[in-house]
């Protein structure tokens, strides 16, 4: 009979416990929030949230511009008026296919915020991310494309932070997309330290 007085003492708590954390009113053992873990977490976003900062000057952006179009000289043009806006010039091409949207943009993780200041001179812009290894920016003009936004459009003032045009994800939960087989070098990319001369101990 002790035994089974013991068993129902211990039930009654164990059930009094359980009550209380469900009401709230007794905190429980685990106050972790459950949370998928980022390796199994999958969407159908593909668009990277932007950097919680104010655009780029021009000057700070490397961009090279391809014509997804039959349009002859619709690249070279581009990219003349984008020089114009104070942004450093990789070169014109064409791309190896049609592109039907406006522009699409494509840039590493590394080039996130260069996109995002690139993509405000677009009226409207697809920024993809890919795995290219340095942060230059392309821009794919498509038969949508007419024309850069005006200068004087408020989306260029430099005191606007940068915002997504839709749902975005941090870019570390975005799965890259190849990058085009050649991309350029980026100029404006920090010289590599060239590492300093070992000194011998004296006597050697």
């Amino acid at each position: 009979m002790l035994v089974f007085g013991i068993l129902l003492i211990a039930l009654a708590a164990i059930s009094f416990i359980a009550m209380g954390i469900y009401k709230g009113t007794i905190e429980g053992p685990f106050n972790a929030a459950f949370v998928t873990p980022q390796s199994e977490f999958t969407s159908d976003i593909t668009l990277p949230c932007p950097p919680d900062a104010l655009p780029m000057q021009p000057d700070e952006v490397a961009v090279r511009v391809l014509n997804g179009t039959d349009i002859q000289g619709l690249a070279g043009n581009t990219l003349t008026d984008l020089v114009g806006r104070g942004f450093v010039g990789l070169g014109a091409t064409n791309w190896s296919r049609d592109y039907a949207g406006t522009a699409r943009i494509m840039f590493s993780e590394e080039g996130l915020h260069k996109a995002y200041t690139v993509a405000l001179h677009f009226p409207e812009a697809e920024l993809v991310l890919d795995d290219r290894k340095n942060a230059t920016v392309d821009v794919v003009l498509g038969k949508a494309f007419t024309n850069l936004v005006s200068p004087l459009d408020p989306r260029l003032d430099p005191d606007n932070p940068l915002a997504a045009e839709g749902a975005c994800l941090p870019v570390s939960q975005i799965e890259p997309e190849p990058a085009p087989r050649i991309y350029p070098v980026d100029p404006l990319a920090s010289p590599t330290p060239e590492p300093a001369p070992s000194v011998s101990p004296s006597g050697e």
